[in-house]
């Protein structure tokens, strides 16, 4: 009984210590992939969609041309690259699956200064609409990652549950 107590005096103590404790992002007082976005280009083999390609360049720029920097950084243009677009097969719908990627080249010196790539897939249940949803997860994910203002979409969450 007594080393039980003695646990729980020990343990009531240890605790304020262990609360208070908390590990810092890694990311604190870094800004990745903040740039200074001039431009954006996509090119995509022959196989793929021109809409898509089309899209995806025009909301991409449409988040660049909204974006105001307070101060002044690294200037780039941004080189998009869809590399493997599939389809698989559905019964309702339609899927895409793409493979980008994206590197941000020095105005300056068109030095390619970072560079990454993701893969990214959709579901539509209109079949013909599925490439502009692509391209505008596409575009939204790169405009998130390089902190442009892009103009989000409205859901129908968004419509119900906004304040204006």
């Amino acid at each position: 009984m007594l080393r039980h107590l003695l646990l729980l005096c020990a343990l009531i103590a240890v605790l304020p210590l262990l609360v208070s404790f908390r590990l810092q992002p890694a990311t604190v007082g870094r800004e990745a992939l903040l740039y200074d976005v001039r431009a954006a280009f996509v090119a995509a083999r022959s196989d793929v969609p021109p809409v898509l390609v089309t899209e995806t360049d025009r909301l991409v720029n449409e988040a660049i041309l909204s974006t105001i920097r307070q101060r002044v950084l690294p200037r780039t243009i941004l080189t998009i690259r869809i590399d493997r677009l599939t389809s698989p097969p559905t019964l309702l719908g339609g899927k895409r699956a793409a493979t980008v990627s994206v590197e941000a080249v020095a105005v300056g010196n068109g030095e390619v200064i970072a560079e990454g790539s993701f893969e990214m897939s959709v579901f539509s249940f209109r079949r013909n609409a599925v490439d502009l949803v692509l391209a505008d997860r596409i575009a939204a994910l790169i405009a998130s990652e390089f902190q442009l203002a892009s103009e989000r979409r409205s859901t129908l969450a968004t419509a119900l549950f906004s304040s204006r």
